[in-house]
C-alpha cells in the first residue's frame, strides 16, 4: 500500500493510542520528500522531467524543446544527467536569453525543493520490495509546498507505472487523500482505467466529493460514504453512483457516526449500511477542539 498523506495523519499508525508500538509498526515505512526520500534526475527520466516542467512549472513549448536539446548534450558529454549538470550546461550552451532565464528559474525551483539528490538517491523499487510480506509506504506530503507536492506525485505515478509495467514490483493499492490538491486533471481517468490494468488500484479519500470528477464515481468499483449533510455534496454523489439517487441521498444524510453507506461491487450493487469498527491506533486525523482543550 502506498499512501499519499497530505496532512501527516497516517504516520501515527505505527503507534497505539497508549503510545506503544502497534501490530503494523514494522510494516509502516514513512517517506519524507527532501528527507529520506530523494531521487536523481536520471531516475526520473526525460519524460517525467518534461511533464514536471510543462504541467507543474508552466514551462513554454519553446523552452521545453531547448530542455530536450540540453538533456541530450549533457547525456552525451558527461555520460549521465544530473540537476547540477543541467544547470551548469544551461549557462554554457547557445540559447536565446529569455529561454535560458525561463529554464534556469525552473531548474533552480527544482533544486530548492530538496527532492532531487543525484549523489545519494533512493531506489523506489528497492524500498517497495523491502517488505517481503507487504508494507504501508506513507509519502508524508505535509511539509511540502504546493508545487513540491505536485512534483513528488508526478514522479511517483510515473515511476510506479514504469515499475509495474516491467514487473519489478508487485501490484499495489494507492491511497490518495484529497487528490485534487496535487493530481493534475489528465491523471484522473488514467488512474481509474489504464493504471488498474498494470496493477495500480487507487483509493480516493476526500471530504469534498465535488473535487472528484463524475467519471471517477461512475467507474469506481465501490464507494464508501460517511455522513454528509450538505445537499449539494449528496446530490453530486447520488447522481454519479449506480443506485437510485434519492435512496443514496436519504440514507447518507441520516448516517450516525461510525456508520457508512457502501455502494458497488462489494455489496453486489445493493446499498448497505455497515458499522465501522473503532481501532486502537494513533490516527492523528481527529479534529482538535478549542473548548475541549481549555476544559482540560
Amino acid at each position: 500500500i502506498v499512501v499519499l498523506d497530505v496532512n501527516g495523519e497516517y504516520v501515527g499508525l505505527s503507534q497505539t493510542t497508549d503510545g506503544s508500538a502497534s501490530d503494523i509498526a514494522e510494516k509502516l515505512v514513512p517517506l519524507i520528500p527532501g528527507g529520506n526520500f530523494k531521487i536523481s534526475v536520471e531516475d526520473a527520466g526525460l519524460k517525467t522531467m518534461l511533464d514536471i516542467l510543462q504541467y507543474i512549472l508552466g514551462t513554454p513549448a519553446t523552452s521545453l524543446r531547448e530542455f530536450i536539446r540540453l538533456w541530450g548534450i549533457i547525456e552525451k558529454v558527461e555520460g549521465r544527467v544530473t540537476l547540477k549538470g543541467l544547470i551548469d550546461g544551461l549557462t554554457r550552451i547557445q540559447v536565446h536569453e529569455s529561454v535560458r532565464e525561463a529554464l534556469m528559474s525552473r531548474l533552480m525551483s527544482l533544486r530548492e525543493t530538496g527532492f532531487f539528490d543525484d549523489e545519494n538517491p533512493i531506489q523506489l523499487d528497492e524500498v517497495l520490495n523491502s517488505k517481503q510480506d507487504g508494507g504501508i509506504f506513507v509519502i508524508d506530503l505535509s511539509r511540502c509546498l504546493s508545487h513540491s507536492r505536485k512534483i513528488v506525485v508526478e514522479y511517483l505515478l510515473s515511476k510506479l507505472s514504469t515499475l509495474l509495467t516491467r514487473g519489478v514490483i508487485d501490484p499495489l493499492f494507492l491511497v490518495a487523500e484529497e487528490a485534487h490538491l496535487y493530481l493534475r486533471e489528465t491523471y484522473w481517468d488514467d488512474l481509474v482505467t489504464r493504471m488498474r490494468h498494470i496493477g495500480l488500484f487507487p483509493i480516493f479519500v476526500t471530504n469534498q466529493p465535488d473535487s472528484i470528477p463524475e467519471t471517477v464515481y461512475r467507474q469506481a468499483d465501490n464507494i464508501f460514504l460517511f455522513n454528509f449533510t450538505n445537499e449539494s455534496d449528496l446530490n453530486y454523489i447520488s447522481k454519479a453512483s449506480r443506485v437510485d439517487s434519492e435512496t443514496a441521498r436519504l440514507i447518507a444524510k441520516s448516517l450516525p457516526p461510525r456508520y457508512c453507506l457502501v455502494i458497488g461491487r462489494v455489496v453486489s450493487d445493493l446499498p448497505m449500511v455497515v458499522r465501522v469498527r473503532e481501532i486502537s491506533l494513533r490516527t492523528m486525523g481527529e479534529t482538535k477542539l478549542l473548548f475541549r482543550m481549555r476544559a482540560k
